[in-house]
């Protein structure tokens, strides 16, 4: 029996509130001008993303069985629907607003951001999900790809739910360590590309010669433009043999960098993993993590330079780069508690190594 019209127009309309709904929703979340009420006694807002993403991932699955089985029942997912969007959802952003208004004394800025990263990301799949379900009620769903694809909707969705619960399984800890694990790695290849550059790739030898490159109409280029026009494309591909100077730099910049990799790693370990959110000094993590970031960034920079032959501009990013590093450290030199640990002695030996 197919269902009524107006069993159906409910569904869409549920479906067109609920997609206008999840866009308010990813505004509130976007924007730093929103004022939120105090809350009294908040609930700890890492729990709340865990239980509502298992909730949504439940009510996710109910509706796309609903909608691919027949015969097509709307006023089953609309019940369902319902119950989505007025528990899961404002759940979410609840715990976002409960992040926010603690960011300062409990939570601090690394978590919150990420927490509003993947309540965003929850929220889009969402409407993609809408989407597919009210071309479903339009009738669209006469193949087997339409049933393909409101599956694979939902998988996508449980992947967004359970990258909100992964994040309230890791803390701030996990977070923090996570981060700095994923910036350690950037730097190890950014190191691995300054190598690889360093001993370069013989154009001549991979038959690209500069008369080649020139083509044949240019013979008329005199000598000094084409070393010019050589040196450019030995830039792009490997350090010039003719620049001592700059290949001492290299190496020299190779080994404080690897040091550096070091102090990510013994952070991860030694401080990160260590803290608790009862220690209340989200602040610090914050700001190591920041700090850690720079030097992340300063290193791009520092390839930068020295793809550009410049060595003034590579020592002076180089430089930046170990400063950087070096306040770091020194924000956490003792534990949580304020005492001297294994970290505090191999942090002045790390230290005396990097000059």
């Amino acid at each position: 029996m197919a269902p009524s019209q107006a069993d159906l127009k409910t569904l869409q309309d549920l479906i067109s509130t609920t997609q206008s709904l999840l866009k308010q929703f990813s505004a509130t979340l976007t924007t730093t001008e929103t004022k939120i009420d105090p809350i009294e006694n908040p609930p700890n807002p890492l729990d709340v993303l865990r239980d509502s993403a298992k909730l949504l991932k439940a009510h996710t699955t109910k509706i796309s069985l609903l909608a691919i089985n027949k015969p097509f029942t709307p006023t089953a997912i609309t019940k369902v629907l319902r119950d989505l969007s007025s528990t899961c959802l404002p759940a979410m952003l609840s715990a976002s607003q409960i992040c926010t208004l603690q960011e300062k004394s409990i939570w601090g800025t690394t978590i919150s951001h990420e927490l509003r990263i993947r309540i965003k990301r929850v929220f889009l799949e969402i409407q993609n999900l809408l989407t597919e379900l009210h071309s479903i009620s339009n009738g669209n769903d006469a193949g087997s790809s339409t049933a393909r694809d409101s599956l694979s909707s939902t998988g996508v969705v449980w992947d967004s739910c359970d990258a909100l619960i992964a994040l309230s399984h890791m803390g701030i800890a996990g977070l923090a360590v996570q981060k700095a694990e994923q910036y350690r790695d950037t730097i190890k290849d950014a190191i691995a590309e300054l190598q690889e550059w360093k001993e370069g790739t013989d154009l001549d030898a991979e038959g690209h010669d500069g008369d080649e490159l020139l083509g044949s109409d240019d013979e008329g280029v005199d000598g000094e433009e084409v070393d010019s026009l050589d040196e450019i494309f030995n830039a792009a591909n490997s350090m010039p043999k003719d620049r001592p100077e700059l290949k001492e730099l290299v190496e020299v910049a190779e080994g404080r960098l690897k040091k550096v990799v070091f102090l990510y790693t013994a952070l991860g370990k030694r401080r990160f993993k260590e803290y608790r959110v009862e220690m209340g000094k989200v602040e610090v993590v914050d700001r190591v993590l920041m700090g850690l970031s720079v030097v992340q960034n300063g290193v791009d920079e520092l390839i930068s330079k020295f793809y550009d032959l410049d060595e003034d501009g590579a020592k002076e990013e180089l430089e930046k780069c170990v400063r950087e590093a070096k306040d770091a450290a020194a924000l956490v030199r003792l534990d949580w508690s304020g005492k001297e640990d294994e970290f505090t002695a191999w942090s002045k030996k790390w230290e005396e190594a990097l000059e």
